[in-house]
């Protein structure tokens, strides 16, 4: 369900802004002296005031990179004005080639359960977020519980293959969500691998989309990173019928999951605009 209380999230769903970069490597000898400056970056924001958590990754052909949260936008400019200079060409945000990007929160995102400081329930929100065309025309978007028909079908979950195409970098981003679902136990994992695995196939073939990575924290918390080219290409995704299904299936009680969060990040221009959108992220929208 919507909200602007973040206070019982995990700490990557109460994270105000995030900064994302990542560097090409063309050989062994400078892949190793590109893993040994991301681990010196990532302590260097580790060690920083208002660090919450990250993500280190690699993705195929030759590109690793770092994703990391901290509590407000002013906490990561001062994490990125003190970083050693040796990292310096990990952080140029600026001019025609930037190896990555900066996103701030929304101030209105999802929460659901025991991460729900409002009243701890599961549920879903009954109106989806408003694209930014909505918006401009002050037209109500559709409900969340329309036209979900997609069911898991098939002889079992296949892992998704990135699509076959060159690899998007990371700074072609400008938003993107992070959202993790806290599910029951093993048999609650293995009935969503029947909806998950697809969705996403579809989501990676979807007009905007970057890249995907998830995390995995003990015991039974699955949560996803995804970067789209604008906005509204990652609130497409979330229209998808394959997402629709699986919100419904994680809300409709306790019996796969106890607790959820998503937070939508974008670029700072984006901000702006939002903000002089009438109506933009109002309740229950």
């Amino acid at each position: 369900m919507r909200s602007t209380d973040f206070s019982l999230a995990p700490p990557q769903g109460r994270a105000g802004a995030m900064v994302v970069v990542e560097r090409r490597f063309e050989t062994a000898m400078d892949a190793r002296r590109a893993r040994s400056a991301r681990r010196d970056l990532a302590a260097h924001f580790a060690d920083s005031p208002g660090f919450l958590w990250q993500k280190s990754y690699r993705r195929p052909p030759r590109t690793l990179g770092i994703a990391s949260y901290f509590s407000t936008r002013d906490k990561l400019d001062h994490a990125l004005v003190t970083a050693p200079s040796h990292v310096e060409p990990w952080l140029r945000l600026g001019g025609a080639h930037p190896t990555g990007r900066v996103l701030e929160a929304e101030p209105s995102g999802y929460t659901n359960g025991i991460w729900r400081a409002e009243d701890g329930r599961m549920g879903h929100i009954e109106r989806f977020t408003p694209t930014s065309v909505e918006a401009a025309r002050e037209a109500e978007p559709p409900r969340v519980d329309a036209a979900s028909t997609e069911r898991p079908t098939g002889r079992g979950p296949k892992k998704p293959r990135q699509a076959k195409r060159e690899p998007r970098p990371i700074s072609d981003a400008h938003a993107m969500f992070v959202g993790a679902t806290k599910y029951t136990g093993p048999t609650a994992l293995i009935a969503l691998a029947r909806i998950y695995y697809p969705m996403i196939a579809h989501m990676v073939t979807m007009r905007g989309y970057v890249w995907f990575t998830t995390y995995y924290e003990f015991p039974f918390t699955l949560g996803t990173l995804a970067f789209f080219e604008r906005r509204d290409d990652l609130l497409a995704f979330a229209r998808m019928p394959g997402h629709r299904h699986l919100m419904q299936w994680i809300t409709k009680d306790t019996t796969n999951g106890t607790a959820g969060y998503i937070r939508l990040h974008v670029a700072p221009e984006s901000v702006t605009r939002l903000a002089a959108a009438p109506d933009a992220t109002r309740p229950g929208s």
